[in-house]
This record gives C-alpha cells, sequence and structure tokens, in this order.
C-alpha cells in the first residue's frame, strides 16, 4: 500500500455508450486514436502517471497542481481545434482535485481521486471542473483560466466543494473553436518498437512536448494526425540499445518535399533533461523551417494577391526585429489584411501592438505615419472583439496607452488569460500590460511561460525584452542584464534592449558598463533623452519606483536631446 498526497486528474468520455451503440467500430477507432495522439503523450509531456484505465476513462496522477491543470487545457484545447461539424470528435469532461491517494496493487482511492471523480460527473462535454484546493495551488498565468462556479454538493461528499471552470458546466453549451486556415503542422506520434515502459513514456512525453510547443501560437495549427489539409508533417522514431538512444526525426513541407532530418542521440539515464533539451531543440528547428519557408513563399507574391491570412502571417514574421523596418512591414501587411478582410479579429491585434509598440520605442516616422488609422482600428475591432482574447487584450492596452488605468488594464489582463493561457503572445502582451501597471512579479510568471512556449518564434525577441525589463523593475538586475545580453545576440537594432542594459548595469553599480550601453543607445537612436523616454512610455511607477528610468538617470542618459 502506498500513499501520498497528488492532484489527481479524472477523465471519461462524454456520452461513450452511446457513442458505442451508434457506431461500435468507428467509437473504437476514435477512441485509440485519443488515447495515443492526445491524452497519452500530453499526460507524458506533464510528467503525469495514469493509475487506472477504465477504458472509456482514467484517472492520473500528478506531482504539481499546476502540471496536472495545464494538462487538462492542453487535452482539451487539442480536442476542441478537430471538431467538425460532420464528423464530431470525442469530447473528454474533467476533474482535477489535490488530496490523499493510497495505491494497492492494482486499484487506487482516497479523497483525491473520490472527489476527482464527482468533479468530473458534473463537467460539460468538453470542460474541466477543479477544486478549490487546486485553483489555490496554481500560479498567475494559469489561475485566469478558471471562472468561479462557487460551492456545489457532490455525491456521496460530506461536505460542499467549491469549484472553478473551464468551459461549462451541465445546461451550458461549452464553447468549440473553429477550424483554423492557418499553416498546419502534423505532429505524428513519435515511435518506438523498444518494448521498455520507459522508452515508451519518453516517446509519448517527447510528443507532447513537441505539439504543446509548436501550438502554443494563433498563426499556426497543430494536429496529431493529418486531416486531409496540406500540412507540414514531423515524424520520428525512438531507437535504444541499453541506456542509449537515438531519435531520428524528419520534417517535411506540404508538398511533401523533406526540409531537413536529424539524429539525436541521449542516455536514458537522463531522459528528463534529454526530453527537454530535444524538444527545444526540435521546436527551434520546426519553427525556423516553417517561417522561413512561409516567409520565402508569401514574398513570392504582391499583396495584392494574398489573402488576409496570409497578409497577416507575413506581418507576424515580420516582428522578429524590432527595428524601425520591421514595425514598418507588420503596420503595412496588417492593413492590408485588414482592407481585404475586416471581420478578422487577428489583423486588428497585430496593427495595434505594432503601433504601440514603435510608438513606445521612439519610431516617431512610424507613428505619425499610421497613428490616423488607430482610432478607425479600435472602432472596426470592438465589435468582433467580444470572443477574441488576443484582440481584447491590444484594445485593452492601447486604451490604457491613452488614458492610464491600471485597475481596468489589470482586468482585461486577466480576461485575456483566462482564456489563452497557453498563447505565448498573449502571454507577452500580457507580460507587458502587467510590467506598464507595475505587477511585476506577474510580469515574469507571463513572460517565463512566454519564454517556454514562443522562445524560438518571431515573438521571441520581444519576449527576452521584457523579462529583462520585468527582472530590473522587480530588482533582479543580474538576471535582467543577462535576459537582455540574451535578447542582443539575437538583434542587436533592439534599442530598448541597450536602455534596459544600462539601467541595470547602473542599478549594480557598474558605471562604466552602464555608460558604455548609454553610448550604445544613442548610437541607434541620436535624438532620444530622459525627456522623450519619459514623454512616450506608459508605466504607472514614477520616480524611484521606475528601477528602469531611475537607473537611466544614473547610468548618464542626457535628459534633453
Amino acid at each position: 500500500m502506498r500513499r501520498s498526497l497528488a492532484a489527481v486528474l479524472a477523465a471519461d468520455v462524454a456520452g461513450y455508450s452511446e457513442l458505442l451503440g451508434k457506431d461500435t467500430e468507428g467509437t473504437l477507432t476514435a477512441l485509440r486514436k485519443l488515447r495515443s495522439e492526445v491524452f497519452r503523450p500530453t499526460v507524458a509531456s506533464r510528467r503525469g502517471r495514469v493509475v487506472k484505465n477504465m477504458g472509456d476513462g482514467w484517472i492520473v496522477l500528478f506531482s504539481a497542481a499546476s502540471d496536472a491543470a495545464t494538462c487538462a487545457l492542453q487535452i482539451q484545447d487539442l480536442l476542441s481545434k478537430e471538431i467538425d461539424p460532420a464528423h464530431p470528435s470525442m469530447q473528454l469532461r474533467l476533474g482535477l482535485h489535490v488530496g490523499d491517494v493510497v495505491e494497492e496493487e492494482e486499484d487506487v482511492f482516497g479523497d483525491g481521486v473520490n472527489i476527482a471523480a464527482r468533479l468530473e460527473e458534473i463537467a460539460a462535454p468538453g470542460s474541466i471542473v477543479i477544486s478549490d484546493a487546486v485553483f489555490g495551488s496554481l500560479d498567475g498565468t494559469l489561475r485566469p483560466s478558471f471562472d468561479d462556479a462557487g460551492e456545489h454538493d457532490l455525491k456521496n461528499i460530506s461536505k460542499p466543494v467549491r469549484v472553478w471552470t473551464r468551459g461549462s458546466l451541465p445546461g451550458h453549451q461549452a464553447s468549440a473553436h473553429s477550424g483554423s486556415q492557418r499553416p498546419q503542422i502534423v505532429v505524428s506520434p513519435i515511435e518506438t518498437s523498444d518494448p521498455r515502459d520507459e522508452v515508451k513514456e519518453l516517446s509519448d512525453a517527447l510528443t507532447g512536448d513537441l505539439m504543446t510547443y509548436l501550438g502554443a501560437t494563433h498563426w499556426l495549427s497543430v494536429a496529431p494526425r493529418e486531416t486531409g489539409r496540406k500540412a507540414y508533417v514531423l515524424t520520428g522514431r525512438i531507437r535504444a540499445s541499453g541506456p542509449r538512444l537515438r531519435l531520428e526525426i524528419k520534417y517535411s513541407s506540404p508538398s511533401g518535399t523533406e526540409l531537413w532530418s536529424t539524429k539525436i542521440d541521449g542516455n536514458l539515464d537522463e531522459a528528463f533533461d534529454w526530453q527537454d533539451e530535444t524538444a527545444e531543440a526540435l521546436v527551434s528547428q520546426v519553427m525556423t523551417a516553417t517561417f522561413d519557408r512561409e516567409r520565402r513563399q508569401l514574398d513570392k507574391m504582391a499583396v495584392v494577391d494574398m489573402t488576409a491570412n496570409q497578409c497577416e502571417l507575413r506581418g507576424q514574421i515580420a516582428i522578429d526585429r524590432l527595428d524601425p523596418d520591421a514595425f514598418e512591414a507588420a503596420l503595412m501587411y496588417s492593413s492590408a489584411a485588414i482592407e481585404k478582410d475586416p471581420t478578422l479579429p487577428h489583423p486588428f491585434a497585430l496593427a495595434l501592438v505594432a503601433y504601440l509598440s514603435a510608438t513606445v520605442m521612439g519610431f516617431d516616422t512610424i507613428s505619425r505615419k499610421y497613428g490616423a488609422s488607430v482610432p478607425g482600428w479600435c472602432k472596426a475591432a470592438m465589435p468582433i472583439a467580444e470572443n477574441h482574447s488576443l484582440l481584447r487584450l491590444a484594445l485593452g492596452v492601447t486604451t490604457y496607452s491613452q488614458h492610464r488605468e491600471p485597475p481596468i488594464l489589470r482586468a482585461v489582463v486577466e480576461n485575456a488569460l483566462r482564456q489563452s493561457s497557453s498563447d505565448f503572445v498573449t502571454l507577452a502582451l500580457s507580460g507587458w500590460a502587467y510590467i506598464w501597471i507595475g505587477d511585476h512579479d506577474e510580469a515574469i510568471d507571463c513572460l517565463q511561460k512566454a519564454y517556454l512556449l514562443g522562445g524560438k518564434s518571431p515573438w521571441a525577441l520581444s519576449i527576452r525584452g521584457g523579462l529583462a525589463m520585468a527582472f530590473l523593475q522587480a530588482g533582479q538586475d543580474e538576471e535582467a542584464v543577462k535576459m537582455a545580453q540574451e535578447g542582443i545576440n539575437l538583434s542587436v537594432g533592439y534599442t530598448t534592449l541597450y536602455r534596459i542594459l544600462a539601467a541595470a548595469h547602473a542599478q549594480l553599480g557598474q558605471d562604466e558598463k552602464a555608460s558604455q550601453a548609454v553610448a550604445t543607445a544613442l548610437r541607434l537612436q541620436p535624438d532620444d533623452s530622459m525627456l522623450a523616454i519619459q514623454a512616450r512610455n506608459v508605466f504607472a511607477l514614477e520616480g524611484s519606483a521606475n528601477r528602469y528610468i531611475s537607473g537611466l538617470r544614473k547610468a548618464g542618459m542626457r535628459e534633453e536631446a
């Protein structure tokens, strides 16, 4: 008998018996695919352990509530992306609780299991219900994903349990996502012929990591299998001999052309570290190859011949440098996308974020060129923003830049994170918003998660700049220097990083390094000054509480140009 405190995830296929009655063979096939392509890899990627398999349901244990909640969110997000009215996929009900668990032979029981199972029973298909104990263990990026549903009496549980939901309880239809028109990547399950459970689990975990990291963006669609659309395809196989591992991986374009292939060796004794390092390396290669190919394909086309989606994608790819040319391209393409299809939310979000970023960074030529368009974009975006968290966030940040009301922006950010806690663009923009209103710990939480999910994307530079600024404002000056330098290694033209570097060195008493960073910043933006920096920035904190501004003064940034 083994007793422990664990986060327990209870999962059940909604309407399984009815599905079996209508189509036994099709239902069993769908269940096998759900289990092998979605459930098992995602659980493994979050270090979960399936302790009970009931055929159409599972009990999974996690050592951390955050891992269990993230796993549940990712499972439902993957399943929701597959919804097709003509061929509806299986839906799961998920319940999650933290409590005592007892494992004995082939069974598992205890309060943790009982309450998780009861929470799963009250969940609607496609939704997640968690207990207050789980909610209290989550960080600032995960908490907004769940809504307070009050106290509920659960069957055979003596006291009412306060619950939080993602989705709906019975009587309310859970929301569904429309199919993506973005470039699609099929991540085929990593195969292995090795009979050992630890190798099979490693294969599943690596598959889950790849789907998680690649799927955490709105401009790429990730699926566990081909859906009939032309797609990029990532396939892999793990071979093992004793403790030695070799991953053979191949990535192909939608036309079937092999873009690259590689072999990565490892050791089973260091499986966790190898899994993390391998997933990060592969995601970096996949994103680089995908965006490079998409950029090449789109650059062959005139803007007039592009669809609105293609214009917006090209604009997103353009912001990988954060210099004036990058913002000019992002605004030009997003403006074109808006003109082609004013019902799409993402082009509005890109246009507003690119304009605000260029303004805050002091690129006055761009601000003057597009400033007159901003009120019209905001007006046109309002009607379509209700069901689109990133656009609501972009509108909220734009409004804050004009009226400086931190409580309102904080509420907008929390709502955006509630809807899109794994979208690294939402996380990055939320992190910057938290910096502006002075919530630096929350900013670090958001940006560190964005770094993990989107550190190899076109937003990589913005994420690093945000983390450097958040570390500086939170008093973690050495971390700020390290992150700013990491960003400079990606692009020497991102002036904000040199200003952060100057302020952090000054706060550390490293006057010579601070002076050198100021000189570089002024070489990139010769007309800059403290007066200009303060005028264009949107910080809520002033005086010594704003360590960026006070640090720049210590570093010797001139007061006026």
